[in-house]
């Protein structure tokens, strides 16, 4: 059988037998490798390496966001879940917090999302919704019955046990005029966990992202992420087997004669004779009958082809909303992947895309919540990841000396997004110490009572300056002493109020997190010790909490707050006297303070545990339910949160903001101080007569005060042996004073923020 073809204008007829398999395929038009269909991109998310990685690094940033349920009272939980919906991430807590939220802990809704199914975990399962979520633009979620029956949430009490998260493509929308009727779900054994069914669309949770294609889908970012994918996968298969060959591009055999079957198969046989593995040397090779090798370069396409899979990989990751830092890439090449800027960005990450991902589930599970109560919420907790509190620690690191410029509370609070709920003191600005405000220039001592010319002061330069500055100097001293003390203490105090709140706010955390551990544990041990052997009370005391590890952690929680309070008082004082140079607390200092203070606050452990042994013991020989119990254990914390939350603040702050003015006074050189009492409603006696001995007669800086027969450095220092008597929920102050002139008969100090008192010699 002969080939007849026809080129250009000769009709040309080849015999079968000359005719090889590759002139066959090119005189047909065929492609030589049609059969194994060359790199073909069928399963994206096994195929492509940066969907892969994409899909998982938003899988496993939400699955580790942990999924809490809280209980909201007084018929709020639809409030705090519209509310949620359109609240930022920062925000989301404090929320549910103003409704009153009421972290659940213990019970059947948590143990449902903790372990969904046998065959699935709560991490599993969450990182199956949002794998789905990522590559079909959907997710279907069956509710079950404990025999992995299908249950309908519409039921008027439905009992769902079991949780499983399905493949949207075993999914088939069965659709009758314009509602959705049913949903086809075809599984198969070995394959899936389900056997075929039709489902209810009140028995499946159906999430979709928009499509404005087909309704009653989602639209998958894989549609979108396709073509990028196949190209890269492409040149992934092209660079294996450059590598595969040895990298080499091939070479092309010419002659000048007709090559015979057998001969051109020697020729192939020499070649591959030739050719080794990758990383060998290729042995050399003997060619006859004056054929010549030529071996192709490298186009200009070649050459850009990291360049272009770069691309495609930026491309990629820019549809699945990642950032490239996060999967190990840096354009920093100092960077190593763990600058500063990486931080920023996993942050920013976390908000919009991790936490809008969060926001589609929890409306989504919302359903499944809900049938095991109607006041239940469940959320994920962004803000307990550590990248979140170092975040919002720097947010308020800058909030901090934002306020010590003078910047409105409510222009902090609105640029930096701190959620705090307005306070009618809010729209001012305050300086440092004082708390004047800012803006109100106030009347200078000693000033010329002359009243000026306007039009002089509008023509000088410097006049204007004088007054502008006058605004931020500090009130002159009233004539009544009385007066003046009370409204410095009042300044003082307000001045540190922030740090004070800052301070209760952590020791309240650490107490949240150790009542909800309290509560698990003692539903545990409850079951196992017996309510009327009251001999095993002190066990059951110590099973339930740890106050060693309370410590521990509080101790922790508060080493940041103090190190920030030391600085910033240190700053203050310096302000105070007009000293303008830069200062830093000694990170020795630092140190030695914080070690100082380990013992006293890990103390704070051993208080909570005595006041749960008290209120357990009373409960256990009242024969309370376990139920009763909690409640007990509550109300404990409830308290502690209140009262031991704000005694542990004002004793811990007001200790480190004596300590950086006394280290502050040294530094800058001041030789006396004075003592100034609290002017509350519970002031000591001790401490007031040391204001009436102290205030108008300042000792040298390197003496310590009398206080009630005790000696004190400055208030609150516990270094020479002061009781607790004298330490704990001290709110007094060190001042800086300054030795003007002296005679026989009297002296006159000028005490820094009140002015110069004169007393006479004993």
């Amino acid at each position: 059988m002969n080939l007849n073809f026809k080129l250009g204008s000769f009709e040309l007829s080849v015999g079968k037998s000359v005719v090889s398999p590759d002139v066959q395929a090119f005189l047909t038009g065929t492609d030589v490798d049609a059969d194994q269909q060359g790199a073909k991109l069928v399963n994206p998310y096994a195929q492509s390496a940066w969907i892969y990685v994409a899909v998982s690094i938003l899988a496993q940033n939400l699955a580790m966001v942990p999924f809490r349920i809280s209980r909201v009272k007084g018929g709020n939980a639809k409030r705090v879940r519209s509310l949620l919906a359109s609240a930022a991430p920062q925000h989301r807590r404090l929320v549910r917090r103003a409704l009153g939220e009421d972290l659940v802990t213990d019970a059947e809704v948590t143990d449902l999302f903790r372990q969904p199914h046998p065959s699935m975990d709560g991490n599993l399962f969450m990182e199956m919704l949002v794998t789905w979520l990522s590559l079909r633009g959907e997710f279907f979620v069956a509710p079950l019955d404990r025999e992995d029956q299908p249950v309908d949430l519409k039921d008027r009490r439905p009992r769902v046990e079991r949780l499983l998260a399905l493949d949207p493509g075993l999914f088939w929308h069965l659709v009758q005029g314009y509602s959705l009727e049913l949903w086809r779900y075809t599984g198969s054994p070995l394959l899936t966990p389900l056997p075929s069914e039709m489902l209810q669309p009140s028995e499946v949770i159906h999430s979709r992202t928009p499509n404005p294609y087909l309704y009653w889908r989602g639209l998958s970012p894989i549609f979108v992420a396709g073509v990028p994918a196949q190209t890269d996968f492409a040149g992934e298969q092209f660079q294996k087997g450059l590598w595969t060959n040895n990298a080499d591009t091939g070479v092309i055999v010419t002659t000048d004669q007709q090559v015979q079957p057998d001969q051109r198969a020697a020729i192939l046989s020499a070649l591959r004779e030739r050719k080794r593995k990758a990383g060998t040397a290729d042995r050399p090779l003997f060619l006859w009958g004056g054929a010549k090798i030529e071996k192709p370069t490298l186009s200009m396409m070649d050459m850009q082809f990291l360049d272009t899979r770069k691309f495609l990989r930026q491309e990629i990751f820019s549809i699945f909303k990642v950032p490239e830092s996060m999967a190990g890439f840096t354009s920093d090449l100092n960077d190593g992947g763990a600058g500063g800027s990486l931080d920023a960005t996993k942050v920013s990450f976390m908000e919009s895309t991790v936490g809008a991902l969060a926001t589609r589930i929890e409306a989504a599970l919302n359903p499944v919540v809900q049938t095991f109560g109607d006041d239940l919420v469940g959320w994920f907790d962004i803000d307990s990841l550590p990248i979140m509190q170092a975040a919002r620690r720097a947010r308020w690191d800058t909030a901090t000396k934002m306020f010590a410029m003078g910047v409105p509370m409510d222009d902090i609070n609105t640029n930096l997004d701190l959620g705090l709920e307005s306070k009618p003191w809010f729209k001012n600005g305050y300086l440092p110490f004082n708390l004047q405000i800012a803006g109100e220039p106030a009347e200078l001592p000693g000033e010329d009572e002359t009243e000026p010319n306007p039009d002089d002061e509008a023509k000088n330069i410097f006049a204007r300056a004088k007054n502008l500055l006058q605004g931020f100097l500090p009130a002159p001293a009233v004539r009544s002493p009385k007066l003046d003390v009370v409204e410095l203490w009042k300044k003082h105090i307000a001045a540190r109020r922030a740090s004070v709140n800052l301070v209760k706010g952590k020791v309240g955390k650490v107490l949240n997190v150790y009542r909800g551990k309290v509560l698990a544990k003692l539903a545990e041990v409850h079951l196992e010790k017996s309510a009327n052997r009251l001999g095993e009370l002190k066990s059951i005391v110590d099973l339930v909490f740890n106050h060693h590890d309370f410590g521990q952690a509080l101790n922790q929680e508060l080493h940041s707050p103090l190190q920030m309070i030391l600085q910033s008082a240190g700053e203050e004082l310096l302000a105070e006297i007009g000293h303008d140079d830069p200062w830093h607390y000694p990170p020795s200092g630092v140190k030695e303070f914080l070690a100082k203070r380990t013992q006293k606050i890990m103390g704070v452990g051993g208080t909570v545990r005595d006041q749960l042994n008290t209120s357990l013991a009373a409960g256990i020989e009242a024969g309370e339910t376990h139920d009763q119990l909690a409640a007990r254990v509550k109300e404990v914390f409830n308290k502690l949160a209140d009262g031991e939350a704000r005694r542990v603040a004002q004793t811990e702050v007001n200790l480190a903001y004596n300590d950086a003015r006394h280290q502050a006074m040294s530094d800058a050189g001041i030789e006396y101080k004075a003592w100034l009492s609290s002017h509350g409603p519970n002031v000591r006696p001790a401490h007031a007569m040391a204001e009436m001995d102290y205030v108008d007669d300042p000792i040298p800086l390197d003496e310590p005060f009398n206080v009630g027969g005790e000696k004190l450095m400055f208030p609150g220092d516990d270094s020479l042996g002061a009781s607790p008597g004298n330490i704990i929920n001290c709110q007094c102050i060190q001042l800086a004073a300054q030795k003007k002139d002296e005679d026989e008969k009297s002296a006159t100090f000028k005490i820094f923020g009140f002015g110069e008192m004169k007393f006479i010699k004993k």
